[in-house]
């Protein structure tokens, strides 16, 4: 059985015109854009981040629909940076039946740094969620995704040693339950591999993709695909879209 995935922090469905540089503003409504490549590469699977929701309105319910995948879920970690009165959040939608939801938040340090036009920039809250998602005649898999803090933003370097704490929180969150498992997400840590950052999560017998281009425009490998218990055949990191990280689609055999 071949399973479909998408990686996907979506930056509350805001794109930039095709003649603006990639430092944005990223300030234009960019759900068509979203929906349209998700329809063209027609995934099993999606994970996104900095999807938004209120009280009326959810955005993977209506990317959900407009697809026609028939499961959806999305945790709310904080407010919006993105746009006032949302809330900010990362979800799941599949083809499959998802079972044993779950959503636990990091701890958060609360770092600080101004803000570009003056103000004070607090670390947001920032979660993993996790799923059983069915993928029938009794196969399932653990399927987990996550946003962790900006740490570029806030000038820290996860590695050293004084956010041993930090790390040691986010394997005991994000580790798996299941021999059978998929993690996406958006790692905010520039590199290839997450050995050197998160080696207690993938010395548990965990994979990794190790993709050979950039998931944003501003050539940063933030978003991240780790497995268990699955075959990986071939992953692609889309470029070709207006919106600050690019999708991360990947085939996987059960």
């Amino acid at each position: 059985m071949i399973i479909k995935t998408l990686q996907w922090n979506i930056g509350g469905g805001k794109i930039r015109s095709a003649d603006t540089p990639v430092e944005g503003p990223y300030d234009l409504d960019g759900m068509t854009h979203v929906v349209e490549l998700l329809r063209k590469y027609n995934p099993d699977i999606i994970t996104l981040q900095e999807t938004h929701a209120d009280e009326k309105v959810v955005q993977a319910e209506i990317i959900a629909k407009e697809i026609g995948l028939p499961y959806s879920t999305n945790d709310v970690y904080d407010k919006s940076h993105i746009e006032d009165g949302q809330g900010l959040g990362q979800a799941i939608i599949s083809r499959f039946p998802i079972s044993e939801h779950n959503f636990k938040l990091f701890l958060n340090p609360r770092f600080e740094t101004a803000g570009p036009s003056g103000g004070i920039w607090i670390s947001h809250d920032k979660g993993v969620s996790k799923y059983i998602v069915g993928l029938g005649k009794k196969n399932t898999v653990q399927v987990a995704t996550l946003h962790l803090i900006p740490f570029r933003v806030f000038g820290i370097n996860p590695l050293e040693e004084k956010f041993e704490y930090l790390r040691k929180n986010i394997v005991e969150l994000a580790s798996p339950s299941s021999n059978t498992f998929l993690l996406q997400g958006d790692f905010n840590f520039d590199e290839t591999s997450l050995k050197q950052f998160l080696p207690d999560l993938l010395n548990q017998n965990i994979s990794e993709v190790l993709l050979d281009r950039p998931t944003t425009p501003k050539d940063r490998k933030y978003d991240h695909v780790l497995f268990r218990g699955l075959k990986h055949i071939r992953s692609e990191v889309i470029a070709d879209v207006l919106i600050d990280h690019f999708p991360v689609y990947s085939e996987f055999e059960m």
